[in-house]
């Protein structure tokens, strides 16, 4: 089968031929319609974090093509979306709803093949059935939007609730389309990116802001506006201190991007504000089930963030154009097309 390779950080990916994978007596092969291109996945390609030959891609959705000996409840020809994060789903992490730190993971796109390729091999246990009448396509925003909905989770907001999304990256729009989900508002969304900018108004922010024009912490004392929580979805250097400095009495600031700043926290403020703070990675197995549910239902706008569909042999040169999005917001790759 054909997939995308990862080469060395100069050259970044290329097209290539790998053997065909096959299931695991637990396991089934996904024929992959459609899978996004994710910013771990530019960022991991641009920074070189990724071993030679590696298959990342772990936002797809596709067709069941063959089935494992052990495996009952699937079918060849299915539809199914899949969660990338593999676990024993039994151990003391798993049952916090933290199972990508599960001892035992094995993540699709990250720690074995991923979706930029034709064929892909899947537990059973992370497949999630698609109603035969729904566009396979749309499972493949299942993964993003559940990294969304947890961050919402631990944020503890709901209705009349003010909340600031802080970036406007896919991250930062599946957010918004999670708190709205959840009746929360109104929703502040605040980018660079213009193009992004406008995608987080289409998706239902209430308020968008410009941080080139005017910053967070001068946007929250203009409106007189503290926020009840705020998910910081930017990775902007110094964005985890500022969101502190507008969160009302109380909340929580959920860091959602993968950020290696090192943050300085005043303690004072902290402590005398009574303020959370928590960090969000990826997401639960229950969480990715809701979120396919809200996609099957059709309660999620996800279409109006799908800049580009692409074929396997130009997901290469869209993983590169991504590395600086401009008014890019979503691409989706479509190897078998």
């Amino acid at each position: 089968m054909r997939a995308v390779l990862y080469v060395n950080q100069e050259t970044g990916t290329t097209v290539g031929e790998v053997p065909d994978p096959s299931p695991g007596p637990d396991d089934v092969v996904v024929a992959v319609e459609a899978c996004g291109l994710c910013g771990s996945d530019v960022h991991a390609v641009q920074n070189g974090n990724c071993a030679p030959g590696q298959v990342l891609g772990h936002e797809f959705s596709g067709r069941i093509v063959a089935v494992g000996s052990e495996v009952s409840g699937w079918s060849e020809g299915q539809p199914v979306a899949a969660s990338p994060i593999g676990s024993c789903g039994q151990c003391r992490i798993c049952a916090r709803g933290i199972p990508f730190r599960c001892p035992a993971v094995e993540n699709i796109g990250i720690t074995i093949p991923g979706a930029y390729a034709q064929y892909v091999k899947v537990p059973a246990r992370q497949l999630v059935a698609l109603p035969a009448e729904l566009p396979i396509e749309t499972g493949s925003h299942a993964e993003p939007l559940s990294v969304g909905s947890q961050a919402v989770k631990l944020a503890q907001v709901g209705p009349g609730d003010p909340v600031l999304v802080y970036g406007v990256g896919p991250i930062g729009l599946y957010a918004i389309m999670a708190l709205k989900l959840a009746g929360v508002g109104p929703v502040v969304a605040a980018g660079r990116s213009a193009g992004r900018r406008q995608a987080a108004a289409d998706v239902g922010a209430d308020v968008v802001i410009d941080t080139r024009e005017i910053p967070v912490a001068e946007y929250a004392k203009q409106s007189g506006t503290l926020f009840a929580a705020v998910l910081e979805c930017s990775a902007a250097p110094g964005a985890f201190n500022e969101a502190l400095t507008v969160t009302e009495p109380g909340g929580t600031v959920v860091e959602v991007a993968l950020t290696p700043e090192a943050a300085s926290v005043p303690l004072f403020p902290l402590i005398s504000e009574g303020h959370h703070v928590v960090g969000s990675c990826a997401f639960s197995d229950e969480t990715y089930r809701e979120s396919v549910a809200h996609l099957a239902a059709g309660r999620v706008p996800v279409e109006r963030l799908v800049s580009e569909r692409v074929s396997l042999p130009d997901t290469p040169d869209a993983l590169r154009r991504l590395q600086t999005p401009g008014s890019l917001v979503r691409i989706i790759s479509r190897p078998n097309a």
